[in-house]
């Protein structure tokens, strides 16, 4: 097992090896976890905000109304979508605990 000095400002260097195998680059963001007496830093994905939303926008564009939805507003599908995603976070959350 590698070991690593803390520096000052309470930085580490990940060593080579294990950097290569979880394909970590500079500029990566991980999650810091206290985990026991220790400390985990697993690789975070970060999504570019105006790329996701341009896809987004592109894929509503290109749905065609379904039959479910004609005659309703705008307002009304977004309220039930949000919905919809609150009660999927939700049931994520209560798998997590």
């Amino acid at each position: 097992m590698p070991l690593v000095t803390v520096e000052p400002k309470f930085q580490v260097t990940i060593p080579a090896k294990l950097r290569r195998g979880i394909n970590l680059r500079e500029g990566d963001i991980m999650e810091v976890t206290v985990v026991g007496d220790g400390i985990l830093l697993p690789p975070m994905g970060v999504v570019d905000r105006n790329s996701a939303a341009d896809r987004i926008a592109a894929k509503f564009a290109a749905m065609e109304i379904s039959s479910e939805d004609a005659g309703r507003s705008e307002d009304e599908i977004m309220e039930d979508t949000i919905a919809d995603i609150a009660a999927s976070r939700r049931k994520r959350r209560n798998r997590e605990e």
